[in-house]
């Protein structure tokens, strides 16, 4: 799921005769007859907002031989209310092979300033039908895919990455403050505390060696606790996803829990 710097974001669905909607990062069904793959591309896994720029942008890569509709929205961290963001354009037609880019902006309201706030930017990718007016080029000819996708089909492949905002006043990268997560036992439970403005992605957490599993993101200034390995003791060892969908280097706690 993680992707590197300078690699691109990828999800693949294999489309069929039932209508899916996946708001997943990558999921692959495939089920007979009349499958097709269907690719939407993202440029990156993560977009850093720095709160007194003008916008963000992501790029979006078609892949597919056949024009698709691109749509995109911001969600707030509970994934249901709508922040003051907006993406333009909305909705557009990307062409087969094609990249185009998509701004973030932010329209206004209270910002809070001592500390990171996470969204989610949603990115729709919406295949055609033998019967969509939109598909056609400008001879009147439908672009759509030589192999029909499926009969009677409504797809829609939703990727959703996080989209982090950064005040002005919170200077560096995670990166720079990782190392002082701190660390306790609790039972077969094991916290994590963040003293810092930044949100902390864990993408590996170990404790003797034994690694945690079902890892989350920890908000700045919070707590999160996981489950311990079953007879896990010892020092841990972590990692963290950076700015750019990389991985850090390898952080141990200074005590054994």
């Amino acid at each position: 799921m993680y992707l590197f710097s300078k690699k691109m974001v990828t999800t693949t669905i294999l489309l069929s005769m039932n209508i899916i909607a996946i708001p997943l990062y990558s999921m692959a069904y495939s089920l007979t007859p009349n499958t097709k793959e269907f690719t939407l591309k993202l440029g990156t896994s993560r977009v850093i907002y720095h709160a007194n720029s003008s916008g963000a942008m992501l790029s979006v890569i078609n892949e597919q031989d056949y024009p698709i509709l691109v749509q995109g929205k911001v969600y707030a961290e509970d994934k249901k209310s709508t922040p003051p963001f907006i993406v333009t354009p909305p909705l557009f037609r990307l062409e087969a092979g094609q990249q185009s880019r998509m701004r973030i902006i932010h329209t206004g309201g209270a910002d809070v300033l001592d500390r990171e706030s996470l969204q989610w930017l949603c990115v729709a990718g919406i295949p055609p039908k033998d019967v969509d007016v939109w598909a056609k080029d400008e001879k009147n000819n439908n672009s759509s895919p030589s192999t029909p996708v499926t009969v009677n089909l409504g797809v829609s492949v939703h990727s959703c990455i996080k989209l982090l905002v950064r005040p002005s006043g919170v200077k560096g990268m995670p990166t720079d403050v990782a190392a002082d997560l701190t660390w306790k036992r609790r039972g077969n439970k094991i916290s994590v505390h963040n003293s810092s403005p930044f949100y902390m992605n864990l993408l590996s957490v170990t404790v003797g060696g034994k690694p945690v599993n079902d890892l989350d993101y920890v908000a700045p200034f919070a707590e999160r606790s996981f489950t311990l390995p079953e007879g896990a003791s010892g020092k841990v060892e972590w990692k963290i996803i950076t700015d750019v969908g990389g991985e850090s280097r390898v952080f141990q706690s200074s005590a054994s829990v």
